[in-house]
C-alpha cells in the first residue's frame, strides 16, 4: 500500500520519467515531420494550451470587475 500512495503522490515525476524514457526508446515520433507534428503543436497547440490553463486559474470576481 505505501508504493501505491508514494506513487499517487509522485505522479508528475512518474510521468517526465515515462516521457524520457519514451523519447529515448523511440526519438523519431517527436521529430519534425512525424506523428506529433512538433512544429504545429508546439507553436499552436501547446501555447494555446497554457494560456487557456492560465485563463482557468483566474478567480471569477477578477473577470467581473
Amino acid at each position: 500500500m505505501r508504493l501505491l500512495e508514494r506513487m499517487r503522490k509522485e505522479w508528475f515525476m512518474i510521468g517526465i520519467v515515462l516521457a524520457i524514457a519514451g523519447a529515448k526508446l523511440k526519438p523519431s515520433v517527436g521529430v519534425n515531420g512525424g506523428p506529433l507534428k512538433p512544429e504545429i503543436t508546439v507553436s499552436y497547440i501547446a501555447v494555446a494550451t497554457i494560456f487557456f490553463n492560465s485563463g482557468l486559474s483566474l478567480k471569477t470576481e477578477l473577470l467581473t470587475s
